[in-house]
């Protein structure tokens, strides 16, 4: 039996100062780094005001009260696809 593949949630989240890392939200967002999509990594929002996006298994989003502004969300993450057939440019 295979194991599932899970299903990750898009949050924000602040990282004043240092560089950002994948170590560094989740431990901001109060998680283990294996429950972050190291795939997706560590993706900037805004960088001038230190907001970044991770990706964290949805049965491990933080629920409890932060101070606003320190990590945001879910939100939602639509795959992205084209809306007709892809055309190839002309020669």
């Amino acid at each position: 039996m295979s194991t599932p593949t899970p299903q990750f949630l898009l949050m924000t989240v602040e990282m004043p100062g240092a560089e950002p890392s994948i170590d560094r939200a989740a431990s901001e967002l109060g998680v283990a780094v294996e429950d972050l999509d190291t795939a997706f990594g560590v993706v900037p929002i805004d960088p001038a005001c230190s907001k970044f996006a991770v990706q964290v298994r949805a049965d491990k989003v933080p629920t409890g009260t932060r101070p606003a502004g320190e990590h945001r969300g879910p939100w939602s993450n639509a795959k992205i696809e084209p809306f007709g057939p892809v055309r190839r440019p002309k020669r």
